[in-house]
């Protein structure tokens, strides 16, 4: 979403036109062209007389759709213990970012809020920041989240791993004609047999299939394929050179990542550091030369080992734990990327800036509708640790009963209704009680999506990049929540958000994105989703992207990301013009995908706009 120039004129207007609405969050400041409006800080660091926080903000013009940005501000604060109050006494704004706004609009934005927010009376309660505290050292770190490891296996030669959630489970194929065949349903992997032959199958891509005796191998390459089988893969085409032939299968039924190097490791120097890279695997594995200590970077979460074993034995080192060579990496070289993910890097600020920064829009009432699939009656369970909140387990989609009242997530926008049936309205307001959802329910991702304001025509919807997957914790973007969450299977498959099995890796320029597909030349596996009522399938609603960095020859090359050069503000590091660019962790626009555009409004004059009774997600 453009910041338009429009911004700019509103920031110069509000010098003198500024009034401080209510006492609490959000504050808004009027003007003649519409508003701005700066939501609950949420805290960062504490010392005592120094507080630094990060809010979002929007700008709203009548004539326009609001524009949503992050601000950081440092605050000389008063502290009183009687009253159990926190006072402002000096605000300065470090950093306004607004998506692909220019360094001047962002600055026009900051001195005016520098100038304008000591004016308000703003405290905080000593028992909130506290409680912020608590959280964690960098204040706002989502709770809940997990980092064990999972199982990471080594592999000297190509490999492919296929994931299982759990033991296999067969289905019969629908929409094969009279042809008798059986799919695992329980993987996005396409692994089919014909019931009497009872022989497993997987497509290698192109005309090349795999065999084997059971689901967890050993498989292998086979010429021998029936043509009901064949015929479930609408597009071959030449395998082409396959050097070093075709990859190994390596099937899991847990939590497992498989690291790959193009024979033994081989070792580079990081520039001018105390440490050495893997040169020839697309993975970040790194050895610390002082220490004789493994580090391999997943899910945005890092690892520490004392050997590359064929099965590694790995503990979680947390992001704001890492040894502090790993900071001084050159944001410019093979292994630039991983700065995101080291904790006080300006990279990972600009990666945590991007994740707390909404996609929004205005959504159709007339035109947003929802159907929802069950596995039979509805089947509801409690949240835990939530009273008077239940979800429906047997259904792909996030549905929820509060009090007598259906609410639905889908597609970043919330839905209501008096029957878990539907039929189902937009909704105007969220219950509270759904923003507590904890990180251990599979459904925790929709806390992320809110209701802004609404009029008879149409509601105001935003989501963070928290409802695909990108969480904030340890200073850094990690991509899922490290829970494992059980798949509900009786007559119908429904998966989870899944965090490991994909090498999901980030890049600063495009954000989150999906190893799963292994690929030299026209050679391919991929995978698929298939399944009944499945909308989010194995990765969220965030979907399937994948990252590219190109395997030459027999070893592997890492593209340098040079995440500073071209970059006209040369302070942001990932700013600039990177191709990908808007709400990078958090992938494309639910809200602009062809199913959704039908539904989508432009925004009408303020005069009749509501605040939604729960538009804000609140603070534990």
């Amino acid at each position: 979403m453009r910041v338009k120039a429009g911004i700019l004129s509103l920031v110069v207007l509000l010098v003198g036109a500024v009034s401080a609405a209510r006492a609490d969050w959000p504050r808004e400041m009027k003007t003649r062209e519409g508003r701005i409006v700066m939501y609950q800080p949420q805290l960062e660091k504490f010392d005592g007389t120094l507080l630094e926080a990060r809010t979002a903000v929007s700008v709203k013009l009548d004539t326009g759709k609001p524009q949503f940005g992050a601000v950081w501000i440092e605050c000389l604060v008063d502290t009183d213990r009687d009253t159990r109050t926190v006072s402002v006494l000096e605000v300065s704004v470090t950093t306004v970012r607004f998506p692909e706004a220019s360094e001047d609009q962002n600055q026009q934005l900051a001195t005016f809020l520098e100038g304008e927010i000591p004016k308000w009376d703003l405290t905080f309660s000593l028992d909130r920041l506290i409680a912020d505290l608590d959280k964690g050292e960098s204040g706002f770190s989502t709770p809940g989240i997990k980092s064990v490891a999972p199982r990471i296996i080594h592999s000297k030669e190509p490999a492919i791993l296929v994931v299982l959630d759990g033991e296999p489970v067969w289905q019969r194929m629908e929409d094969v004609g009279d042809a008798d065949i059986e799919r695992v349903v329980n993987t996005p992997f396409l692994i089919v047999r014909e019931t009497a032959s009872r022989i497993y199958y997987l497509p290698g891509g192109g005309p090349l299939w795999y065999s084997a005796g059971d689901v967890m191998g050993p498989w292998e390459v086979t010429t021998s394929v029936p043509n009901t089988l064949k015929g479930l893969v609408t597009k071959e085409s030449d395998a082409g050179d396959t050097e070093g032939g075709p990859p190994k299968i390596i099937v899991a039924t847990e939590p497992t990542e498989v690291v790959v190097s193009a024979g033994e490791p081989s070792w580079s120097p990081v520039e001018g550091l105390n440490l050495l890279y893997m040169d020839n695997t697309d993975a970040d594995v790194f050895l610390e030369i002082a220490s004789q200590s493994y580090f391999v970077l997943l899910s945005g979460r890092w690892y520490k080992g004392n050997s590359v074993d064929d099965v590694m034995q790995w503990v979680n080192v947390p992001n704001d734990e890492i040894p502090e060579a790993f900071s001084d990496i050159p944001p410019d070289s093979a292994n630039g990327n991983v700065l995101s993910q080291v904790a006080g890097t300006e990279q990972a600020r600009e990666a945590a800036l991007d994740n707390s920064i909404p996609q929004t829009t205005a959504v159709r009432r007339d035109e947003a509708s929802l159907d929802v699939t069950y596995d039979g009656e509805p089947d509801f369970e409690p949240v835990e640790d939530v009273q008077g909140l239940q979800y429906a387990a047997n259904t792909a989609s996030p549905v929820f009963l509060v009090a007598g009242r259906y609410y639905a997530c889908e597609e970043g926008v919330w839905y209501e209704s008096a029957s878990p049936n539907g039929p189902w309205a937009v909704a105007t307001q969220v219950p509270e009680s759904i923003y507590f959802i904890p990180a251990s329910n599979p459904h925790h991702n929709v806390t992320y999506v809110k209701v802004y304001e609404s009029t008879p025509q149409v509601v105001y919807v935003g989501y963070t990049p928290g409802y695909t997957g990108s969480y904030y914790y340890g200073g850094c973007v990690v991509y899922g929540t490290g829970w494992y969450y059980n798949p509900w299977h009786h007559g119908y498959y429904y998966p989870r958000p899944a965090t490991w099995g994909f090498r999901v890796s980030y890049n600063p320029w495009t954000g989150w994105g999906f190893g799963i597909t292994w690929s030299r030349g026209p050679f391919t596996i991929g995978i698929g989703s298939w399944g009944h009522g499945h909308r989010h399938g194995w990765f969220g609603v965030g979907g399937y992207r994948p990252y590219y960095r190109p395997y030459v020859g027999a070893s592997f090359h890492k593209t340098n990301i040079n995440i500073n050069i071209n970059n006209p503000g040369g302070n942001r590091p990932g700013g600039g013009n990177r191709p990908g660019g808007g709400n990078r962790p958090g992938g494309g626009n639910i809200y602009d995908r062809p199913q959704n555009r039908d539904r989508n409004a432009a925004r009408p004059s303020t005069g009749n706009r509501q605040q939604p009774g729960a538009a804000n997600r609140p603070t534990t």
